[in-house]
């Protein structure tokens, strides 16, 4: 299988990942958690197995098979924040 991956524009820690059958249809509907967001898309990849580090691929393709996508979200990408001038 291959995963067609997208990432919401204003929410960019949620990830949708679905398959070329339910490309579309995953394009026209939001599935992102912000009313209103678009999908950017971040690549199509193959399978990796275990060696996968951002998502289940197993859990994926279920849901995949069950509702056409797999929405998950992942750790922050925002840069650490500098510390407060309070600190040391």
């Amino acid at each position: 299988m291959e995963f067609h991956i997208f990432q919401c524009k204003s929410d960019p820690d949620y990830f949708i990942v679905t398959d070329e059958a339910h490309c579309e249809a995953v394009l026209k509907a939001n599935k992102c958690p912000t009313p209103d967001d678009e999908l950017e898309k971040v690549g199509v990849f193959g399978e990796m197995g275990k060696e996968r580090a951002a998502f289940d691929e197993g859990l994926a393709k279920r849901s995949i098979d069950s509702q056409g996508f797999y929405r998950f979200e992942a750790g922050s990408f925002d840069p650490v924040a500098e510390r407060p001038i309070s600190m040391p």
